[in-house]
């Protein structure tokens, strides 16, 4: 099926015309074609209609084919055009393609005619779509938010946007053809050099954030990301860039974070205060024991004491530590004991502290439940497990489970508990307020009573919605809540 063809044939001679025409046919063209042999009738026919290539006579009386190239070129029309000539020297056929053709071919030699047709065509074809793709680029990156630049491998600017151009303060034709130091400080332009020698080195996109300052001398921020230019044989021969300008968003960083950080100042105050409030507290308490002579009264105002201590070294913890809202738990279990072994100074001299204890973090709600069951669980084994003179050890165990679970564990080898007593049904408050906050953790206890006597809680690292609470007492049975 012959392919349907324009040629605008630029020829006094009808018959070497036909000749044209016959051989664009038989090489499988349907040429719709027009001849033309002055300047008149070429523009009259540009104007006309559009044609798809140019073939030209060289010599012509009044008219030639550098006439009809100038004609073509002054209608700034991108066709092919081949010289068809009968007599033209080699040094005419240079100046011809330097000046613009595309290619020539000798009459006599009219069998190179189709080859050069179909190769001219195919690269006005590549130049049509390459210049549509560059009239895409160019639109899009004239109505992008963002200035857009690209360079050359030495460094030049070959292209900015409108965008870009403003940011500068300056007109394009000041820019391209320049380097950064022409057009930025001196220590900006060094860093963007070192960027992009990095960049055309490696063809790796480049991403940075820089601050920069406007003609009106103000500080912005932007956003920078540089990726390589390559030939069609894939070799980096520049680069192109894009300038986000992020300042508001910086601004509004920055506000946030002084924000943040005026309210980490202020919730630090809060646990300090909170921790020199209970420390009035538990003054308060020292002074009454000192007044009090009852030892009921001394060991509940003791016991009440070290309860509200126990708290009072979450604050100072949290107020202390980085994290606001959690804190190592094995940390703290450290500071508690040290603080109970001193509250019973006596007993702790013919006890042992054992500590195996894994870095927890823990939030202060949950904390302060397990603060209060390890000072409660140490507290009764300081008084009530090693009587008279009676020597031995407490051990406090903190980890994590297979499972996942936390585990606290508080055990004694000293006399262990009564065989026979029902924990769920002691009215000591010792006991009660274990397995109450035990269920506030929504965990399981397990006592055992193998030399001495065992506390062993476990509970998820987070909360089940609704998880059973389960206790083994001493019978060995399991009781739910």
């Amino acid at each position: 099926m012959s392919k349907p063809l324009r040629p605008l044939i630029v020829e006094d001679s009808p018959e070497q015309a036909h000749l044209l025409v016959h051989e664009l046919t038989v090489g499988g063209y349907e040429p719709a074609y027009e001849r033309v042999d002055t300047a008149e009738t070429m523009i009259a026919a540009l104007e006309r209609q559009t044609w798809d290539i140019i073939l030209s006579d060289h010599y012509m009386p009044g008219f030639s084919s550098m006439d009809a190239l100038s004609i073509l070129q002054g209608k700034e029309l991108d066709l092919p055009f081949i010289i068809v000539s009968g007599h033209i020297s080699e040094e005419e056929a240079v100046a011809a393609m330097k000046a613009g053709a595309h290619d020539y071919v000798i009459k006599g030699k009219l069998a190179r005619l189709v080859p050069a047709v179909e190769r001219e065509l195919k690269e006005a074809e590549e130049r049509r779509q390459r210049k549509q793709s560059e009239v895409l680029y160019h639109s899009l990156v004239e109505n992008l938010p963002q200035n857009v630049f690209c360079k050359d491998a030495s460094g030049r600017f070959t292209f900015a946007n409108q965008r870009f151009c403003l940011a500068l303060g300056k007109p394009l034709s000041e820019i391209v053809g320049k380097t950064d130091f022409d057009l930025f400080p001196a220590e900006l332009a060094r860093k963007h050099e070192q960027d992009d020698a990095r960049l055309l080195q490696t063809g790796q996109m480049f991403e940075t954030v820089e601050e920069h300052q406007t003609p009106g001398r103000e500080r912005v921020y932007v956003e920078v990301i540089k990726t390589p230019l390559r030939n069609a044989r894939g070799k980096v021969i520049g680069l192109q860039g894009i300038y986000t300008d992020i300042t508001e968003r910086r601004r509004a960083e920055e506000a946030i974070r002084a924000s943040l950080e005026e309210k980490i100042v202020l919730l630090k105050e809060v646990h300090h205060r909170v921790k020199n409030n209970l420390q009035i507290v538990i003054s308060l308490l020292r002074l009454q024991a000192v007044r009090t002579k009852n030892p009921e009264a001394l060991d509940t105002l003791q016991e009440t004491g070290n309860r509200i201590h126990s708290m009072a070294l979450l604050h100072e913890a949290l107020y202390r530590s980085q994290s606001l809202a959690h804190v190592n738990f094995a940390d703290y279990i450290e500071s508690l004991c040290s603080h109970l072994f001193r509250s019973h100074a006596q007993k702790a001299t013919r006890v042992k502290l054992e500590r195996r204890l894994q870095s927890v973090s823990m939030d202060l709600d949950r904390a302060v439940l397990c603060g209060l069951i390890v000072n409660e669980l140490i507290s009764n084994a300081l008084k009530h497990a090693f009587p008279e003179d009676r020597t031995g050890r407490i051990a406090v165990e903190l980890g994590t489970t297979p499972q996942e679970q936390i585990l606290l564990k508080v055990s004694d080898d000293g006399v262990g508990l009564p065989w026979g007593l029902n924990l769920r049904q002691t009215k000591t408050l010792g006991h009660q307020l274990v397995f109450m906050l035990t269920e506030k953790l929504r965990g399981t206890m397990e006592v055992a009573r193998d030399h001495g006597t065992s506390f062993c809680i476990t509970f998820q690292s987070k909360p089940p919605e609704e998880p059973p609470h389960n206790y083994v007492v001493p019978n060995g049975q399991a009781a739910e809540t």
